[in-house]
């Protein structure tokens, strides 16, 4: 499964190589990441309420990090991209590697749904002989039309989120970075 979901990019790996050491990034990384189980099925009900100004939520210590942007008012994206990685130092050099995925066990009772409802009304229109008379036979383009948006808006939220996640990662660590140098 994980196979099909990095050729469909919910999975993708990323690392980013940093001009820190462990600790001084392990300290300033867990400034910036709120502590909460970020796997628990209503970890984020109430999350956009927090007064807090930290960007992530997770856990990060020096072992390595799981972490996920944390949800605000407004946020088109969804709060389903999750990064895990860990760090290793080479030479003056800290390299955070890592797996981001958009991808969580809620969308195979999602997708499983939707395909059993689809699949009934599909087939109740064919097998109810009476409903072709009156040329409602129509209608069973549009419901297609109707599973493939329900299918594919999901998809590319998720995808856009794991890139976004990406991008934000890079960006965020090389800030927390440069923030402790300057300090």
């Amino acid at each position: 499964m994980e196979e099909f979901l990095r050729k469909i990019k919910l999975i993708d790996n990323f690392s980013i190589s940093l001009n820190t050491n462990k600790n001084d990034f392990v300290t300033a990384l867990r400034k910036n990441v709120d502590e909460d189980d970020i796997d628990s099925l209503f970890s984020s009900a109430f999350e956009i309420f927090s007064q807090s100004k930290n960007v992530f939520k997770g856990r990060a210590n020096h072992s390595g990090f799981k972490i996920r942007k944390r949800k605000r008012f407004f946020d088109r994206q969804f709060g389903f991209a999750k990064a895990t990685g860990n760090y290793r130092e080479k030479d003056d050099k800290l390299i955070v590697t890592g797996q981001i995925k958009s991808w969580n066990n809620f969308m195979y009772f999602f997708f499983g749904f939707a395909i059993l409802i689809y699949t009934v009304f599909i087939l109740s229109f064919f097998f109810n002989a009476n409903s072709f008379d009156d040329g409602s036979y129509i209608a069973i383009p549009f419901i297609i039309i109707h599973a493939a948006f329900m299918f594919g808006i999901p998809y590319f939220a998720m995808r856009s989120g794991l890139k976004k996640l990406k991008r934000d990662l890079e960006r965020e660590f090389h800030f927390i970075v440069s923030k402790n140098n300057h300090l």
